[in-house]
Order: C-alpha cells, then sequence, then structure tokens
C-alpha cells in the first residue's frame, strides 16, 4: 500500500477521505461477509436555545411593569390639566428619544448588503482577499462526522460499514496554521487563486447581521450533484472530484458525490472588508458502484478557520 499513501500525500484531505471511503466500500464488498457483525456507532448533536430566549422575553416586561405608570400618576394626581400634560409630554419624549438612539445604534446597517446578490457579492469580495492579502491562517478544528442515515450497504454488511468508515471521521481540535502558498493550498476553494464565485442563483438564502463592527454573514447553498468547478457548491466549497476517485480504484465504476445543505459563515471587519474568522459546513453522500453492488456513504465536513492580516 505505499505506493497508494504516496499517491495520496499529493492531494487534499477532503479527497483523500473520499477515495479512503470508496476503498473502504469495496472492502465491504469482497471480505465483509467473512468478517462478522459489529455494532453501529451513532453520535448525536444537541442543540439548545429555549432558555436564552425566555430570558430576553422577561426583561422588557419587568421594566415596563415597573417605573412608567405610577411615577406620572404620583407626579400629576393634584391638577387635572397637569395629567393630561404630563402623561402626553413624557410619553411623546420618551419613545421618541428611545427611537431616535436605536436608529443611531444600527445605522451602520444601512451601508449593510441587504439582498441576496448584494450579500453574495461582498462576501466574494472579502473572501478573495483570504487568499491574496492574509498573512496568516489558522484551522481551528476540522469535525468530520457520519451521517449514519445515509449509509445504505448489503443489510447484512452494515455494522462493518458503520464501524469502518466512523474510524476515518472524527473531529481532530489541534490547529493548523496555513501562510504563504499553503493558504493558496487549503483555503476553500483548495488549489485555486480565487476562494468564492458564487452567484444569487447559487444559494438557498443569504443574511447579513450588522453588530456595529463586524458584518457576520451566513450563506446556505443550494443541493449540487457532482457541481463543476467554481459553480454551484463548487463556487465556494472544496468539493471531490469523481476522477480522482476513479484513479485511484479501478474497481469502482461509479462515483457521484451530492452536496446538500451546505452553509458558510464568515464575520467580516467592516472597516477592512477582511474576513476575520470563517466556518464552512459540507454535508456530502456519496454513491458508489463496485463489482455490480451499490453503497452509499454520507458523511459532513466542517472546517473552521481564524485569518489575520
Amino acid at each position: 500500500m505505499d505506493w497508494l499513501n504516496e499517491w495520496l500525500s499529493d492531494m487534499h484531505p477532503m479527497t483523500k477521505r473520499a477515495i479512503v471511503f470508496a476503498l473502504a466500500a469495496v472492502l465491504i464488498f469482497t471480505v465483509g461477509f467473512g468478517c462478522g457483525s459489529v455494532t453501529n456507532i451513532k453520535a448525536g448533536v444537541d442543540g439548545y436555545t429555549p432558555a436564552g430566549n425566555n430570558a430576553v422575553q422577561q426583561a422588557p416586561q419587568q421594566n415596563t411593569q415597573t417605573q412608567a405608570p405610577q411615577q406620572n400618576t404620583q407626579t400629576q394626581t393634584p391638577p387635572a390639566e397637569d395629567k393630561t400634560d404630563a402623561p402626553s409630554e413624557d410619553k411623546t419624549d420618551a419613545p421618541s428619544e428611545d427611537k431616535t438612539d436605536a436608529p443611531s445604534t444600527d445605522a451602520p446597517s444601512t451601508d449593510a448588503p441587504s439582498t441576496t446578490e448584494e450579500i453574495v457579492s461582498y462576501f466574494n469580495t472579502a473572501a478573495d482577499k483570504v487568499k491574496t492579502d492574509a498573512s496568516k491562517v489558522t484551522r481551528n478544528y476540522e469535525d468530520l462526522r457520519h451521517d449514519e442515515q445515509h449509509l445504505q450497504v448489503p443489510s447484512l454488511l452494515k455494522s462493518i460499514g458503520s464501524t469502518l468508515i466512523s474510524t476515518f471521521l472524527k473531529k481532530n481540535e489541534t490547529p493548523v496554521e496555513y501562510t504563504g502558498a499553503d493558504i493558496t493550498a487549503n483555503y476553500p476553494v483548495a488549489g485555486e487563486s480565487w476562494a468564492s464565485k458564487a452567484t444569487a442563483a447559487d444559494v438557498a438564502s443569504a443574511t447579513c447581521n450588522d453588530d456595529g463592527t463586524y458584518y457576520n454573514i451566513e450563506i446556505k447553498f443550494n443541493e449540487s450533484v457532482d457541481p463543476a468547478n467554481g459553480t454551484g457548491v463548487a463556487s465556494t466549497f472544496t468539493v471531490i472530484k469523481a476522477e480522482d476517485v476513479y484513479n485511484a480504484a479501478s474497481v469502482v465504476s461509479n462515483f457521484t458525490a451530492k452536496y446538500y445543505d451546505c452553509v458558510v459563515k464568515a464575520k467580516i471587519d467592516k472597516a477592512t472588508g477582511h474576513i476575520v474568522s470563517a466556518n464552512y459546513a459540507t454535508p456530502i453522500i456519496l454513491n458508489v458502484t463496485a463489482m455490480g453492488i451499490d453503497a452509499q456513504v454520507g458523511m459532513t465536513f466542517e472546517y473552521d478557520y481564524t485569518i489575520e492580516y
């Protein structure tokens, strides 16, 4: 297997792993029945937000009940004319001051990209600057997850396949730093001088939140099957090339990769237009045919970056 390791060493890790999965599928086909069954490995992801939301909702209620009615009643009880004047002045002044203050705080958002076209275009420009302007990119972690719900192999081999694939899909929290040419080679899109060529037609949604200092952009992409370089998901994410799989495993007669729910999140410094942090999540379903047997493997590749200039 030394020849395979040497040949794979020149490839991007994502493509390398895809080839490993394809070969693992072939291994399942050829020797799986002789290996016995192994218990499936299952992992869950928990999400939570209700507590935080309830806390936010309670705060305004307490403020509303606290002082507004009591102060106005105690201050203006004796004179009938003062009751009508004071509340009207208080009500017009307090809200008007709050309303004028709130827009002034949000004023920078008036310059923020708002439409899908504007957000995608702004992100493209900022992402390309990572390749040209960044002095260092740190990959904070890579989280490779096996999406077992998409695993399809002959039923007697499913537990073996799940175990084999899960051994390759793990979270690596050891930071890796890239500088110079290594940024171009590894930061999405890996190996390209550009980082994004996305268009509004490629995305399902795009949002931009202005927090005063940064634009927090989130772009969700439409589903893509074997996207050509620079199009669809491949306009922003590093994707697996089918020809690399065919070249590595001649017994593979068919290979396709479907990308769905791919999301990129980027924090962009408003003053410079530089991305300071980014997260790329790429769910993929691989379909492999080898020796007349079909197999399907689901996985998610997530990469988190910090960028310095």
